[in-house]
């Protein structure tokens, strides 16, 4: 029982912690917006990934190999960081990043976990962790302690964000009038590299290159 609350614990960490755009994103957002708006979009990319653990319970370790589900997600996802990218881009060289500033704090909590849930639900990559990468815990996991599985990944992601949420809220304290346009540049660079090689993968798939 407690093994299987903990084998979902470390799961849940083994998906929040490594950087990626839902971090950047959740540091992003923060910065603008305080610790709610970063601990929104959080919340729904916690909500996949339970959603992901549970689903492994079913057998469906192979859903990725079934045609048609990979290729749309890989698109879907780029897409998305594509136009992340953009509008990085577009805040940090804009002249009323500033002004504009009042106004995002409740923007970002009505939208973010609504952001937070397709950035995690059109990564490829999450699908291929939760239902490929992880079989030992959670498609081999038995009825009676799945629950517990996902219990554990609940707690393992939803204190990665809080924590993380938290520490970005904590130096917002001491923000400076650059930081936000440097978060912004760097969120900007980072989600143009993850859809490029988003697009990169589609392309295999399509047997382009």
């Amino acid at each position: 029982m407690l093994a299987s609350l903990l084998a979902g614990y470390l799961l849940g960490l083994g998906a929040a912690v490594p950087i990626g755009p839902v971090n950047v994103e959740i540091a992003r957002r923060t910065l603008a917006g305080g610790f709610r708006a970063g601990f929104a979009l959080g919340c729904g990319a916690v909500t996949v990934d339970v959603t992901y653990a549970g689903l492994t319970g079913f057998g469906l370790a192979r859903l990725l190999d079934i045609p048609g589900v990979k290729l749309p997600l890989q698109i879907a996802g780029t897409g998305l960081l594509t136009y992340l990218a953009i509008g990085c881009m577009v805040a940090a060289f804009s002249s009323r990043r500033h002004a504009d500033d009042q106004g995002t704090a409740n923007v970002s909590v009505r939208r973010g976990y609504l952001t937070g849930l397709l950035m995690t639900l059109l990564n490829p990559m999450t699908l291929a962790f939760w239902l490929v990468a992880v079989p030992a815990a959670g498609a081999r996991a038995q009825a009676d302690s799945l629950w517990l599985v996902c219990a554990g990944v609940f707690l393992g992601t939803i204190s990665w964000v809080v924590g993380f949420a938290g520490m970005i809220s904590g130096l917002r304290r001491f923000q400076q009038r650059w930081w936000m346009m440097a978060a912004d540049l760097a969120g900007g660079c980072i989600f143009l590299l993850f859809a490029i090689l988003g697009g990169i993968a589609a392309m295999h798939e399509l047997a382009i290159i």
